[in-house]
C-alpha cells in the first residue's frame, strides 16, 4: 500500500464517514490486513452511570468499523464494496471511561469473503477488554 493511497484510506476513515466523525476515529496504523485505531473517550460512550463503564454498543461499533476497515485494505478499486455480514462480540471484562484502542486482522479471506479478528483494550493493558470477529462481504466491481 502506497503512502497516498493510506493518506486517502485514512481521510475516508477519520474524515468522510459520518459514524466515525461521531465517534472520533483516528487510525494509528494501517497496511495489509491490519488496521489499529484510537476512540478518544467521550461521555456519550458511558453504559452504567453508576461505576462509569463503556457501553456495549459503542465497543461494539468500535470493532465493526476497525474490522470493516481491516476488510477494506482488500479493496482494488473506489467502487468495490464492503459490507458487515456477521459479528461476533465477547466482552471480557469493562471498559473504563477512557480511550480504546481497536485492532483489526484478517485471518483469512476467499474471493468474497474476509474474516477478522478484532481486540478492544485500553492503551495502559494488554488485557483486551472485547474480543470478535468479523464476517465481511466484498464485491470487487
Amino acid at each position: 500500500m502506497t503512502e497516498e493511497i493510506k493518506a486517502t484510506f485514512i481521510n475516508l476513515l477519520e474524515n468522510l464517514v459520518p459514524m466515525h466523525r461521531l465517534l472520533g476515529v483516528q487510525v494509528l496504523e494501517i497496511s495489509d490486513g491490519f488496521v489499529k485505531m484510537r476512540f478518544p473517550f467521550r461521555e456519550e460512550h458511558i453504559g452504567d452511570m453508576r461505576v462509569q463503564r463503556l457501553h456495549g454498543g459503542f465497543l461494539s461499533a468500535a470493532a465493526d468499523i476497525c474490522g470493516g476497515a481491516a476488510a477494506m485494505t482488500q479493496m482494488k478499486s473506489p467502487h468495490d464494496d464492503v459490507s458487515t455480514a456477521d459479528m461476533r462480540i465477547d466482552f471480557l471484562r469493562p471498559g473504563k471511561a477512557k480511550d480504546i484502542l481497536v485492532e483489526g486482522q484478517i485471518v483469512h479471506k476467499t474471493s468474497r469473503t474476509i474474516f477478522v479478528d478484532m481486540k478492544i483494550l485500553h492503551d495502559d493493558s494488554e488485557d483486551p477488554i472485547a474480543v470478535g470477529r468479523g464476517v465481511f462481504v466484498i464485491k470487487h466491481k
